[in-house]
């Protein structure tokens, strides 16, 4: 029998360069669609443009914070077509949503192949592609921040976490997905309380160039203000796949917006209490399960939510993998319920089962990592089982013999 050969040492290098090539040409190919956003945020480029550029981002410009504009402003500095040119803005941010992707699986498996699997994954999911390049919207733009916020907890640097979580809710409100991970580990004692002033200084920070423009910091620091943001989605769900694709629409939406609100924030507490009073140790799996659970939890309860909001979820997912190994079809039912939720934006084609089947498939990953984040809190504790046990023992004793007198 022949004496198999060592493959040559470039052999793996050339491999993982035609992914790499691959998922270029993926997002290649969707350049070219120019999509109903794609032409709001043409606008908003003009009246940047016409308003002198830099100097335009002093004016009201669109209803996104102001770090969009400041990108969207530098679009106008750069040559090429237009569409090329904002889409490949977008896309820059897929490169480090990979980029956090990899160091956080580099904590788990240093030195190993595994932290450029998990990038490459994530360059190559379906959703990722299809968000920056096909769809032409920024995502990634507040989930790469936040990934990187959940990278820096991990590390114990709590500063640049807490900071990078105030970042990714400055590009796009989606960034508050991350904020109950704070809270869990604040209130476990696992980072100090002074360090949450990192977030709103980070979010005051972005802000500040525009104001020192001219833009008015009221309407600036209030852009995400509830009244503002619920004209932009007036429906109790926007194609996402969460409770509210289950849920008729109906008179009382109004009543069932509020309760959504209150409802979605008594779960993430109930939660974080939890595992507070049950004082499960936050291990780093432990911390990359909640981050995952939060990305899915919010969004499913919250009302008002588009298509593209589990995005986090999405990514979060691939990087639990590679920490819980026996999750591997979490990311699959996750990938599954965002992309039948894109489908009838991107292609037109409104089939009335799939929110329905979206929204299933992303509860039944909800209850996978929630079952997995919980289960330690509710096992007994060693120490009242082994006095139950003792307990037990004393009662199932026979009672000794009375003893005769003499």
């Amino acid at each position: 029998m022949q004496t198999l050969k060592k493959p040559p040492p470039h052999a793996e290098a050339l491999l993982i360069a035609a992914l790499v090539v691959i998922a270029i040409l993926a997002r290649w190919v969707g350049f070219h669609e120019k999509t109903t956003d794609m032409r709001i945020f043409f606008s908003w480029y003009r009246q940047l443009r016409e308003a002198g550029g830099w100097r335009g981002l002093g004016t009201e410009v669109g209803n996104y914070n102001a770090p969009f504009l400041y990108l969207l402003a530098f679009t106008i500095y750069l040559p090429g077509p237009l569409l090329l040119k904002i889409k490949a803005m977008w896309v820059v941010f897929d490169v480090v949503l990979a980029f956090f992707a990899y160091r956080i699986v580099g904590l788990r498996w240093p030195g190993s192949r595994l932290p450029a699997a998990a990038a490459l994954i994530v360059v190559l999911l379906p959703t990722v592609v299809l968000n920056a390049s096909f769809w032409g919207q920024i995502d990634a733009m507040w989930a790469a921040p936040a990934l990187g916020a959940v990278y820096f907890l991990l590390k114990d640097k709590p500063w640049w976490g807490v900071a990078l979580c105030g970042v990714a809710v400055a590009m796009k409100p989606q960034g508050i997905f991350i904020l109950p991970l704070l809270l869990l580990l604040v209130l476990a004692g696992k980072i100090p309380w002074r360090t949450l002033l990192a977030a709103p200084a980070a979010y005051l920070a972005l802000d500040l160039p525009a104001i020192l423009l001219g833009r008015n910091p009221i309407e600036l620091l209030t852009i995400y203000s509830m009244d503002r943001q619920a004209r932009n989605v007036p429906e109790l769900s926007l194609r996402a796949p969460n409770v509210f694709a289950l849920m008729p629409g109906g008179p009382r939406e109004d009543t069932l917006r509020t309760l959504g609100y209150l409802f979605a924030a008594a779960v993430v507490i109930g939660v974080v209490y939890v595992l507070i009073a049950r004082q499960v140790e936050l291990t780093r799996e432990r911390v990359v399960l909640a981050a995952a659970l939060f990305s899915i939890l919010v969004p499913f309860l919250l009302p008002g939510m588009h298509e593209r909001y589990f995005f986090l979820a999405d990514v979060l997912t691939v990087v639990l993998v590679m920490f819980i190994p026996r999750l591997w079809y979490v990311p699959l039912l996750v990938q599954a319920a965002s992309l039948l939720s894109y489908q009838p934006y991107l292609f037109g084609r409104v089939v009335a089962v799939l929110p329905t089947i979206a929204a299933l498939l992303m509860l039944a990953a909800l209850i996978v990592v929630g079952y997995h984040l919980l289960r330690e809190a509710f096992r007994r504790d060693p120490i009242e089982e082994e006095l139950e046990r003792l307990t037990s023992r004393r009662e199932e004793r026979p009672a000794p013999l009375p003893t005769r007198r003499a």
